[in-house]
């Protein structure tokens, strides 16, 4: 039989644990990748992004983890550039500029949303890593 004295031990405990936030880490943070993407302005083109959420657990060090299947993605200009669920934003050929990719979850102070963008060059613009570039007069004349 139980001494009560363990028995309050034990309740102790288990308060000092759930109040320490030891139970199940939260969710506070989402980064997406990339923070931007650029795309030539044409129909079918695609750049997968991934989710990266940051958990948070009490006085436990906060951890990260790829939620790129578990977020709710979007995109806020469907005629710029669409996204699935899984994050791959592809290019409609409709329209150029930018849109606004957002991924949410909900986590420890409510929904939380973190945003990216997919920017669709105007026609004959090139797309680069960082921008869009206008062609030079050699190419567009046809001399190199």
């Amino acid at each position: 039989m139980f001494d009560r004295r363990y028995l309050k031990g034990f309740l102790l405990v288990g308060l000092a644990l759930s109040v320490c936030g030891c139970n199940s880490p939260s969710l506070v943070s989402i980064t997406i990748t990339p923070t931007a993407a650029y795309f030539s302005y044409a129909p079918g083109l695609s750049r997968q992004f991934t989710a990266v959420g940051t958990f948070d657990q009490g006085n436990h060090p906060k951890t990260t983890q790829d939620i790129t299947s578990e977020v709710t993605w979007k995109s806020d200009t469907a005629g710029i550039a669409t996204v699935s669920s899984g994050g791959l934003v592809t290019t409609t050929g409709v329209d150029y500029g930018t849109a606004t990719i957002s991924a949410s979850m909900n986590g420890f102070t409510g929904l939380i949303i973190a945003n990216a963008t997919a920017n669709v060059c105007a026609p004959n613009y090139v797309a680069t890593g960082t921008g869009c570039t206008a062609p030079s007069s050699s190419s567009v004349m046809g001399r190199k």
